[in-house]
């Protein structure tokens, strides 16, 4: 360590000096300036670009995120059976994008999807879209008669031309893939009474740019007779697992149900299909639910897991890849910091000056990856961060890794810009007392940080029930 402070930055009399202060801190600036507009690229743009090809469920909707399909529960008393109406479709008729129109008579005779979706969401809608197109593309040959119908619930904006550029991007075939607009009252009053799925425009402090309408997650199935007989969540993978059967011809396909029927001429209780969602009680608000009724607006108690899943669910993949590639930067990192070391044992010092430069501009690039990373995952999900899913004993470990961590990880540009400067000044003695501080600080922020990577999302103890054991006997033993 003397040897790194005593020599760092040392050159022999008459030796080349490599580079000058003023060349410093001129490529200190530029690379600032470079990585500041890589900053507004990753998180300005990319995060409204992306959002059109891929998202999952959005806080906007105010629904369920996931719904919860149970086994039937026998009645105690004679009850009804409530399942999905079988009326036809009402008369209906809406102009398609790529012209003409898309009517209830010209669906007749064929088998279709309808799913909900507006152009400028910030929520589930890409991500719905991108489902579709792939049930789209996978039937193409073996069920080409199949037809997709897909409806906005913002005709207001999405006008034919915005629609037919939306359809482009998803590369769909509008022979067998149709995308409708209209009147907003018209469609609306159709998806309600029609397709019995909630839609509503969000008013007030509800409406934000990408969360202009409230509507329904499901896409519904209808047959050759313009009868919906099923409906599908589209952001459940299980759900759409048993869409992709149907479609294909793996599966049976849905019949219709009865409807609403009574059992009181029969001798036995009926089964009825229920799905649950949780919701907290004693709450003073309330919103619409998605069939249009009054319900408990607040939630139970955010678990990590749950936090997660959300997460998982909104988050966009190239977003989602973001910690890994922190990951990797803080892995360079300490490998440069090591070797820098090692050069300067050796008495290498042009080569420990040049690590010691990378290695501080691989902790800059860390950085605004970081802060990227944060602030996307802001806008997609409102967290501003991931939750540990370890046990209490294992969650306080985390923590004592974490408080130092983030407080020691703002010192460290402070320090490392203050070290290269008193090396580019040759002021030795300040320098090295200095070094003795810094290097230490950096590899314990850039180690912990590998290790907070891993903690929330590869901790092993999730999927280990006897390390869990294990620790569950060590905190009684204590």
């Amino acid at each position: 360590m003397q040897h790194l402070n005593q020599h760092t930055f040392c050159r022999r009399p008459g030796s080349p000096r490599g580079m000058s202060r003023t060349a410093f801190i001129a490529g200190l600036a530029m690379w600032t300036l470079v990585l500041g507009a890589l900053y507004l690229v990753a998180v300005r743009k990319l995060s409204n670009d992306s959002a059109q090809t891929e998202v999952s469920q959005a806080d906007g909707a105010k629904q369920p995120r996931q719904e919860t399909e149970l086994e039937p529960i026998e009645a105690t008393q004679k009850t009804v059976i409530i399942s999905f109406p079988s009326r036809e479709l009402p008369e209906f008729e809406f102009p398609e994008s790529a012209g003409g129109t898309v009517s209830r008579e010209s669906m007749k005779g064929k088998r279709w999807l309808a799913n909900f979706i507006f152009t400028r969401c910030a929520g589930p809608c890409p991500l719905m879209t991108r489902d579709v197109s792939e049930l789209h593309r996978l039937v193409a040959q073996s069920n080409p008669d199949f037809r997709f119908v897909t409806f906005s619930v913002d005709p207001g904006y999405d006008t034919a031309e915005v629609l037919q550029k939306y359809a482009e991007t998803f590369r769909a075939d509008q022979e067998r893939w149709k995308f409708v607009t209209g009147d907003e009252t018209a469609m609306h009053d159709f998806i309600r009474r029609g397709f019995t799925q909630y839609v509503q425009p969000n008013l007030g402090d509800l409406r934000k740019p990408g969360f202009e309408v409230a509507h329904s997650n499901r896409a519904v199935l209808v047959n050759e007779e313009g009868v919906p007989v099923a409906s599908f969540v589209m952001t459940i993978s299980e759900d759409v697992a048993k869409l992709r059967r149907i479609i294909e011809g793996k599966g049976d396909f849905p019949k219709p149900d009865p409807g609403l029927t009574f059992s009181a001429t029969s001798g036995e209780n009926p089964t009825v299909p229920l799905t649950l969602v949780p919701v907290a009680e004693d709450s003073d608000t309330e919103s619409e639910t998605t069939d249009g009724n009054k319900a408990d607006d607040t939630t139970l108690p955010e678990t990590p897991q749950a936090r997660n899943r959300k997460i998982d669910e909104l988050l966009p993949t190239w977003a989602a890849n973001m910690p890994t590639i922190n990951a990797c930067l803080n892995s360079a990192c300490i490998v440069l910091l090591l070797s820098g070391l090692g050069a300067i044992k050796s008495g290498n010092r042009i080569r420990h000056r040049n690590l010691m430069i990378v290695s501080f501009l691989v902790s800059v690039a860390f950085l605004v990856c970081y802060l990227s990373y944060h602030e996307v995952l802001y806008r997609f999900t409102q967290y501003r961060g991931r939750g540990f899913e370890g046990s209490i004993w294992a969650t306080r470990v985390y923590f004592t890794i974490l408080i130092p961590h983030v407080i020691l990880a703002a010192l460290v540009p402070i320090l490392a810009l203050r070290v290269f400067y008193l090396a580019f000044r040759e002021r030795w003695p300040e320098h090295r007392r200095l070094a003795k501080i810094t290097l230490p600080i950096w590899l314990f922020v850039s180690i912990t940080g590998v290790v907070i990577y891993g903690m929330l999302y590869h901790w092993p103890w999730r999927n280990a029930p006897a390390l869990l054991g294990v620790l569950d006997s060590l905190k009684g033993s204590v």
